[in-house]
């Protein structure tokens, strides 16, 4: 197995449509254009990390730099995604480890990360690189399109 890591801000079209469909195996519908317009809406200092395969995209880990007044600049990964398929073959290791070098070389002072609680599996994963957990946390969320929609005036059906 010949696997590359690239390290990018803006993947090169090709590789869209793979992102988008991983997103969406991963329990996340995503289209190429919604993926696009994502990827332009990023922040500056985000990164992707992709393994790529040949000229097949197998996984991915989105990095982001997180300022706060708690914590010295931390470096987030946002998601790491690997295929289905190709999962528990040290792909997920490597861009782990992709990401704590840029993370490094970038001197931040930490590298965060966040899984679900219901994912004991990447909780194993983790810990097993050598991280521990650190917080737990519950999310709120409050669905603003929903409401948006909900509020907005009903249009009548043309014939």
């Amino acid at each position: 197995m010949t696997l590359q890591i690239i390290r990018t801000r803006h993947p090169p079209e090709a590789y869209l449509d793979q992102l988008a469909s991983l997103n969406t195996e991963a329990g996340a519908p995503t289209s190429t254009t919604d993926l696009h317009r994502r990827l332009n809406a990023l922040p500056r200092e985000d990164r992707l990390l992709l393994a790529v395969e040949g000229d097949v995209v197998i996984g991915y880990a989105h990095l982001r730099v997180a300022h706060d007044l708690v914590h010295e600049e931390t470096a987030e990964v946002v998601s790491i995604v690997v295929r289905t398929g190709r999962r528990r073959a040290g792909i997920g290791r490597r861009l782990i480890s992709a990401a704590e070098t840029w993370a490094r070389e970038s001197g931040k002072a930490r590298l965060l990360l966040h899984t679900d609680v219901v994912r004991t599996h990447a909780h194993a994963f983790y810990v097993a690189l050598g991280y521990r957990e650190a917080d737990t946390m519950i999310e709120f969320v409050r669905d603003l399109e929903r409401d948006r929609r909900s509020e907005a005036p009903t249009q009548p059906q043309s014939d």
